[in-house]
């Protein structure tokens, strides 16, 4: 599967712009702040209907206008699939397939997995345990649409609950009826939450190690272990003993939403052990892990989108990825960056078919098929 050609409409700082890509590898070159970024989130938007750098959409307008539209032809297998994603300011998101208008975003994730790499992603490894399970709870979504739903079940009972606590609090009563009858399908929804999470991550490990070994080149041990309240005890019991934390904290302290995945190089956690130099490394194995996850379970390989990261790594680095990335085997790829001579001095060397924009302020200077001559004129 691949993206064959996008089109934008007052998207962010594209007043209007189209790009025909290459099945193999897409490259996007020119300053810092010329758009380039722009273009992956657009492929994002159509993959999974929302941006990876913002929640609000209102953001992707371009300024002085009213909406935007992204549109983008896909190959998938011999199937032909068009896809069109427009919001309207103040107004409501729509994403179309082939003319249709989804009733439900989440319906639409899966069909076009992506897995991006960004520079903001270092959150995974040095923030809060929230970070890890979107990531985790994003890789899960894009192979099985049940876990989706469950996700979405377990978290709008998970508000009503704690509304519930916030009224109790507000109006000094309490309803343990009402209480009950929340704890019956968060328990539920919960359970099974944990136990893919559980199964796709045992099914991750061995995938990290291997990235982690290719990109370092160094002999780290590293893994990542899954921490939830379902192995800790039973989790009626631990709500009903949590209750009167809940009710003084007016929300609920346990659960699956609480759930931890620790991230360790030679049993110490890469969070607060970890030189910049090992958490790179381990955040590129965890997005190439996912990567090869999706694509084992789905047999669809992603589009990947690599942003600025050539420019965060050594030269020796950033090889060993174009080289890997590359691959006849590896699908389509997108990289973002401002280091032309890197990317020239592959590409002179390279067998597939490439093509590389520059770009300068939204507007796209030059395209097409890799002309090294032509392409990194100035």
């Amino acid at each position: 599967m691949y993206l064959k050609a996008i089109a934008l409409t007052q998207f962010k700082n594209y007043t209007g712009g189209t790009f025909e890509f290459s099945p193999s590898l897409n490259f996007l070159t020119g300053e810092n702040g010329s758009g380039k970024t722009n273009v992956l989130d657009a492929i994002h938007y159509l993959a999974l209907g929302k941006s990876y750098f913002h929640a609000v959409d209102q953001l992707a307008i371009q300024h002085g206008t009213n909406f935007f539209r992204v549109a983008g032809s896909f190959c998938k297998g011999s199937e032909d699939i068009k896809l069109a994603c427009v919001y309207q300011s103040a107004g409501k998101k729509e994403l179309a397939i082939n003319g249709t208008v989804y009733l439900k975003l989440m319906d639409h994730v899966g069909l076009i997995p992506v897995v991006i790499i960004a520079p903001d992603d270092h959150s995974i490894i040095d923030e809060g345990s929230e970070e890890r399970r979107r990531f985790i709870d994003n890789t899960i979504s894009q192979i099985d649409h049940q876990y989706l739903e469950n996700l979405v079940s377990y978290n709008k009972v998970l508000q009503q609950r704690n509304a519930a606590l916030k009224q109790f609090a507000y109006r000094k009563t309490f309803d343990s009826t009402l209480i009950d009858s929340l704890n019956i399908p968060l328990i539920s929804y919960g359970k099974m939450i944990f136990e893919k999470r559980t199964y796709f991550l045992k099914a991750m490990v061995p995938l990290i190690i291997k990235y982690y070994s290719i990109i370092s080149g160094r002999k780290e041990t590293v893994t990542a272990v899954y921490h939830s309240i379902f192995q800790r005890k039973d989790f009626l019991e631990a709500l009903t003993a949590s209750l009167e934390k809940d009710l003084q904290l007016e929300r609920t302290t346990e659960g699956t939403h609480r759930d931890e995945f620790d991230f360790s190089m030679n049993d110490v956690p890469v969070k607060k052990f970890g030189s910049q130099g090992q958490k790179k490394c381990f955040l590129l194995a965890l997005k190439l892990a996912q990567r090869e996850l999706i694509a084992n379970e789905n047999n669809v390989t992603p589009i990947v989108l690599l942003d600025d990261l050539l420019d965060k790594l050594d030269e020796k680095r950033a090889l060993r990825i174009l080289e890997l990335v590359s691959a006849a085997d590896f699908g389509q790829v997108f990289i973002t960056g401002t280091k032309t001579s890197l990317i020239k001095d592959f590409i002179a060397t390279a067998e597939n078919d490439l093509r590389c924009y520059s770009i300068n302020a939204g507007m796209v200077l030059n395209n097409g098929r890799i002309q090294i001559a032509d392409t990194f004129e100035n």
